[in-house]
């Protein structure tokens, strides 16, 4: 009697392998997903204001006593800023400088920043309020620490060496801006940072932007200090960089994430992958640490921000 054998294929045996071969296309699109958003992190704009160099100077911004400084910038020297999220500020030192500043660390006990829209430059008036349109927003507050050096000099024109950070970034959404700063004063020398006089109306003064200020006394017309604005094209996990000079532990973490770092950490920002903000906290300690305690469980990207204003991220899981 002749016996034919017919073996069928497990079909159990084809479900497995079509699922892992499932999960391996889950896992590389995850992959690619990954490497994309962290391809783009160093999404950033920048833009100096005005675009030139002349001669002038200004205490207002840096002054060792109680100043407050408006400015009032022209919607269209901001075209690049547009949609972006302005995150911080900085000044320079006139060309003249013979040495960084300050020469110790100076600490303003109070230095406090405003956006909102304006009217046009030369429409300007010797009244805060008057200038203002819209709703002021400030963006930051509490006190202020410039370490030793960190304006530099040596330049011509000197580098906008020191970035002063928001505690919230601004939408701009278009329209002139004004930015004003308040400020307690500081325990160092004041500083004379690179400006266009007030009387420099070829250099744009009175149409581009203009300025003006109060000590102890009334609002006077003021001196436009040469400032960059900088920004994040969007607060997502895309607004980060990546640098490998840190690391964090435990990770997974349930409460307390540790951080090892050669800078000097002064903000953390907490992302999920919707790129939404879900935590933040500042950091003075030597060695920092995060409090995740308040956080779901599951992938997270953490920001840290270094005093420079310079940003670094990684990755971490919460359990």
């Amino acid at each position: 009697m002749k016996t034919t054998l017919f073996f069928k294929q497990s079909e159990t045996s084809d479900s497995v392998i079509l699922s892992k071969r499932k999960i391996k296309f889950s896992l590389t699109f995850l992959f690619v997903v990954m490497v994309t958003l962290f391809a783009n992190l160093k999404a950033q704009t920048s833009k100096i204001i005005p675009d030139s160099n002349v001669s002038g100077s200004f205490l207002g911004p840096l002054a060792n006593s109680a100043r407050t400084y408006q400015m009032l910038i022209d919607d269209t020297q901001l075209t690049p800023l547009v949609g972006k999220y302005l995150n911080s500020i900085s000044f320079r030192l006139l060309a003249s400088a013979s040495s960084s500043w300050p020469a110790a660390d100076a600490t303003f006990s109070s230095y406090q920043i405003y956006l909102s829209n304006g009217v046009d430059p030369a429409n300007r008036q010797l009244d805060f309020a008057a200038n203002i349109t819209g709703a002021q927003t400030m963006v930051r507050t509490g006190a202020l620490i410039i370490p030793a050096g960190s304006l530099t000099s040596g330049g011509d024109p000197n580098a906008f060496s020191y970035n002063i950070l928001f505690d919230t970034p601004y939408l701009y959404s278009g329209g002139n801006l004004i930015l004003e700063i308040r400020h307690t004063g500081s325990n160092s020398s004041s500083l004379s940072t690179h400006s266009v006089t007030s009387t420099n109306t070829s250099a744009g003064y009175g149409t581009l932007f203009s300025a003006c200020w109060q000590g102890t006394g009334g609002v006077l017309n003021g001196n436009f200090a040469y400032i960059k604005i900088n920004s994040l094209d969007t607060l997502g996990v895309k607004s980060v960089t990546i640098d490998d000079s840190f690391s964090v532990y435990p990770n997974p973490v349930k409460n307390n994430l540790f951080v090892k770092s050669t800078k000097d950490i002064v903000e953390f920002n907490v992302f999920n992958f919707a790129g939404q903000k879900v935590l933040y906290q500042k950091n003075s300690t030597k060695i920092p640490q995060l409090n995740t305690s308040s956080l779901s469980k599951g992938l997270y990207i953490l920001q840290m921000i270094d005093k420079e204003g310079n940003s670094t991220s990684t990755k971490f899981v919460k359990e």
